[in-house]
């Protein structure tokens, strides 16, 4: 009988990592994306986000907290010129992503330097591929 406890257990808490490793897989925006500001590629590691899309040489750099991932996008051009650089251009501004329950789209908008979130307009993705390839772009 105590083995069967046991062997139930040790199964329960296999079972609990599994799910959780799951989870936290899912909430990973690495990767690379079809999106309306082009081809993006972001990779993760913990909670820092970096990455890149095709529209005007862009890049994005935040800060992931579950399934929302808050940055700074910036480009070599865009409709309205900043005051002041951020990660040296004059053309940035901040996003909010909303990644899907499956982890293979997102959701959100952006914003011209720190005006309301937003005001930019959408930013929306799908997943490339759905296996992931952790550290490469």
């Amino acid at each position: 009988m105590t083995d069967l406890r046991y062997s139930l257990l040790v199964g329960c808490v296999a079972l609990l990592a599994a799910t959780s490793a799951a989870r936290a897989q899912e909430d990973d925006f690495s990767g690379r994306w079809d999106t309306n500001m082009g081809e993006m590629r972001m990779q993760q590691a913990g909670d820092h986000i970096v990455g890149s899309y095709e529209l005007k040489g862009g890049r994005v750099e935040g800060h992931v907290d579950g399934n929302t991932l808050r940055g700074i996008w910036t480009q070599y051009s865009a409709d309205h010129r900043c005051l002041e650089p951020r990660m040296g251009s004059d053309y940035w501004g901040r996003f909010q992503l909303h990644l899907n329950r499956d982890g293979d789209a997102f959701y959100g908008h952006w914003s011209y330097c720190d005006n309301e979130r937003g005001t930019g307009g959408n930013w929306t993705g799908q997943r490339r591929h759905l296996r992931r390839y952790p550290g490469r772009f």
